[in-house]
């Protein structure tokens, strides 16, 4: 059964957070950053999407490395105190944070096939380049998945080894390219088989609306960002 977020709009949801998102950078406050972080971390907790080890550590890096560059750049450039630029940093992280958590929710709640969908039903962009979106969305976990196997059959062979970074690095840029142009290749053929884009509608066998769910969520997400800057100017 799909969840509350799965069965929205994706052009509803994606406009939605960013709206929250913009919200939280354009503002700059601290208070209003704090209650995005807490929805968007009840929204995770009922959704609870798969997030895989080296993503939550490539997200808790980022968080760190971030906070720790501006602390440092607030310290030495600008001369505060160590209250204030710890302050000021980890305000700056809090719009990262937003920021990840809004994507880790839309990504897992929404499909490229039913983006793709949407863009062309409700934003009457060209179904041409509409596909184009779910094909780039569609070869990203492949060329992931491509990625770890790679690395999984040179740890098997002895092969993984950091001596030289540079090397180490192209060897696996230019197999991953060549699999991806194949790939492309396989697709473009495949679309001029089918005579794609001959005809300036097609047809879909799963159609996207914007339904009653769609509104009463754009409404409550709309109550809670007033709610938001208003309870920011209280303290």
């Amino acid at each position: 059964m799909k969840s509350l977020l799965q069965q929205l709009n994706p052009l509803v949801k994606l406009s939605l957070f960013l709206i929250g998102i913009f919200q939280v950078a354009l503002t700059g406050n601290p208070t209003i950053a704090f209650f995005h972080i807490t929805m968007a971390c009840i929204f995770l907790a009922y959704e609870k999407p798969r997030i895989t080890k080296p993503i939550f550590l490539g997200i808790i890096s980022t968080l760190i490395g971030y906070t720790w560059v501006n602390f440092a750049l607030y310290i030495y450039n600008y001369s505060l105190t160590i209250t204030k630029a710890l302050s000021m940093s980890l305000a700056l992280t809090a719009r990262i944070l937003v920021i990840i958590e809004y994507s880790i929710l839309f990504v897992s709640s929404t499909t490229p096939k039913s983006l793709a969908t949407s863009l062309a039903l409700q934003l009457k962009v060209p179904y041409i380049y509409a596909y184009m979106s779910f094909i780039t969305l569609r070869l990203a976990p492949l060329i992931q998945r491509d990625l770890e196997n790679m690395i999984s059959f040179r740890k098997i062979k002895g092969y993984f080894s950091w001596r030289k970074p540079h090397r180490y690095i192209i060897s696996y840029v230019f197999p991953l390219l060549f699999l991806t142009v194949k790939r492309s290749l396989a697709i473009a053929i495949s679309m001029q088989a089918r005579g794609f884009g001959k005809y300036p509608d097609r047809t879909y066998l799963e159609e996207t609306k914007i339904s009653r769910k769609d509104l009463y969520f754009s409404i409550f997400y709309i109550i809670f960002l007033v709610s938001t800057h208003y309870l920011s100017t209280l303290f």
